[in-house]
């Protein structure tokens, strides 16, 4: 053998190397990102479909990036990218051992899907009108946790959305909290038909679910965005926890709410803390979970009590230079004045 055709072998080899590393793939990605679990915690995951039939997708999680794509929620995407198979010592820890990049957009659509996302108002149960006089059951879609939620009027409810495609959905057992309800509600035939929900239709700013026997058993119309009361955004001195009013004689808990940045932070009577927010609209607010420093004070009373009652915060009314805040049953858990 000459070295002529040596050559030429050692050529066609490293191109045949080549070319097993690289190749192109087409797949859909969803105009949904969902949580998802990766080595350093949660994340929002692309979902991708490597099918055809967009109508019946079968979604998995897509863990890596992809060179050159840009997401967008509400669009489903048909995309065909160039996958590069990495050498062991070109894969970053915790990292993909394929690099993609995109080729180009195929396909561009509207993901439906997409449109469930946020609050809902039932206004028929049943095919029939609610009567007003009764609690009105609420629902909130959170897609990207593919989460239910819901309130009959008293109790609370939720339920995993198991599957959604373009017209189906179902959920997973919708269980809910047992309170005993003062209040007239239609919560036993609101949650019964939750778990009977097949298939949906949107019309407009309206969502109509229907059951397996294609009968109209729930329609809600949506909730315009509420946003939130700008006299939040302020330092606040405690002035009542659980309605006790407290002890002057005390270190006393401040709380400084920024709505620019959602965050809160204060002082709980010991300690420093803050944190996120997790929703605030024109009458809610929930906190998210907060972090402390870890003094001990000779008296921990007010403060263990003050960040009890700061995690079990729904609602909040503003009364003047006060600001009330109150947990689910709408039970007033703190008070506080004006600070500055």
């Amino acid at each position: 053998m000459n070295l002529t055709k040596l050559l030429l072998i050692l050529f066609l080899l490293v191109l045949i190397q080549s070319c097993s590393n690289k190749m192109n793939k087409v797949f859909w990605v969803s105009g949904i990102k969902t949580e998802c679990s990766a080595g350093a915690g949660k994340m929002q995951c692309l979902n991708i479909y490597r099918g055809e039939d967009i109508n019946n997708p079968n979604w998995e999680n897509f863990y890596a990036s992809i060179k050159g794509f840009e997401f967008e929620e509400g669009y489903l995407q048909k995309i065909e990218v160039k996958e590069t198979r990495l050498d062991k010592n070109e894969v970053p820890a915790d990292g993909s051992s394929i690099k993609y990049e995109l080729i180009k957009v195929l396909d561009k659509q509207k993901d439906i899907r997409s449109e469930l996302n946020g609050d809902w108002t039932l206004v028929k149960l049943n095919n029939a009108p609610l009567n007003r006089m009764v609690a009105i059951p609420t629902i909130t879609i959170e897609l990207s946790k593919k989460v239910l939620a819901a309130n009959g009027g008293c109790n609370n409810f939720t339920g995993q959305i198991e599957t959604l495609t373009a017209s189906e959905i179902s959920l997973g057992t919708v269980a809910g909290t047992k309170k005993a309800c003062i209040n007239k509600n239609v919560e036993p035939e609101f949650q019964k038909t939750l778990n009977s929900i097949s298939t949906y239709q949107i019309q407009g700013e309206t969502v109509i679910f229907f059951d397996k026997t294609e009968k109209k058993i729930l329609e809600f119309i949506k909730e315009k965005p509420n946003n939130p009361n700008q006299r939040l955004h302020d330092i606040w001195v405690t002035t009542r926890i659980n309605g006790n009013p407290i002890n002057r004689m005390s270190p006393i808990p401040r709380m400084e709410i920024n709505l620019t940045d959602l965050k809160v932070f204060g002082y709980d009577g010991c300690n420093q803390y803050s944190g996120g927010i997790k929703k605030v609209t024109e009458n809610q607010i929930v906190f998210g979970n907060l972090a402390s420093t870890k003094k001990m004070c000779h008296k921990m009373d007010t403060a263990e009590a003050f960040i009890k009652a700061i995690n079990q915060v729904a609602f909040y009314k503003l009364e003047g230079l006060n600001l009330i805040l109150m947990n689910e049953e709408n039970e007033e858990v703190l008070a506080f004045l004006k600070g500055d």
